[in-house]
Formats: C-alpha cells, sequence, structure tokens
C-alpha cells in the first residue's frame, strides 16, 4: 500500500508538469495567431499589376525588354511562372495581377493598362 502511494505521489508531479506544458504551447499558439495591434488587423495595402512588374520584375532587368514583347496571355503566364522559378518574389495572386496587365498592355487603345511607353 506505501509502495503504491509513494508511486502515485511521484507520478502526479509529472502528469501536472506535462499538462501544463501542453496548455502553454496551445495558448502560445494562439498569440502568435491573433493580431494584437491595429497595424497588424489592417488588410494589405492593394496593388495593381503594373507596379508590380515595376517594382518587382526590374531587379533582375531593365522594362525595356517586357515593353517591347507582345504576348497572349499564356505565352505571359509561361513567362512570369519561370521568372518565379529564378526568383522573382510574387505570390500566386500577384502573378495574376502581373499576367493580367502585360496581357491588357497589348490591346490597342486600352485604357486601364496605359499606354507601354510610361514606364
Amino acid at each position: 500500500m506505501r509502495r503504491r502511494m509513494l508511486s502515485v505521489l511521484t507520478m502526479m508531479p509529472l502528469v501536472l508538469l506535462l499538462g501544463s506544458l501542453l496548455a502553454a504551447c496551445g495558448e502560445a499558439e494562439e498569440q502568435i495567431v491573433a493580431p494584437t495591434t491595429e497595424q497588424e488587423k489592417a488588410p494589405p495595402a492593394a496593388i495593381d499589376g503594373k507596379s508590380l512588374l515595376q517594382e518587382r520584375c526590374t531587379r533582375c532587368h531593365d522594362l525595356g525588354r517586357v515593353e517591347r514583347a507582345r504576348k497572349s496571355e499564356e505565352e505571359w503566364k509561361v513567362t512570369v511562372e519561370r521568372m518565379v522559378r529564378k526568383g522573382a518574389q510574387l505570390s500566386q495572386a500577384e502573378q495574376e495581377l502581373v499576367i493580367q496587365y502585360l496581357t491588357l498592355r497589348r490591346i490597342p487603345n486600352n485604357p486601364s493598362a496605359g499606354r507601354p511607353t510610361e514606364w
């Protein structure tokens, strides 16, 4: 009986310690997910394909080669995906914006795309 009581008393602190550790891990995860400041709660600033192109694509080359290219949507998709594989930093949504912008700029008199020489 005494041995059993000693065994239970030894195991109880270990069980409590393990429970505390698991509870602490769960709380830490919740704290990481929940935003803590107003800035973190704000949605990201809207950005368009032209801005993304100017910001991200000029790190490796000038926009002259892009200006001269007249590709279909599928051709731009292949090109943009290749550039991402080579290191261009564009999320999937950003890639779609860039592809859409590049495709629209080849349509004559498209006011939403701007003139290709505006770079």
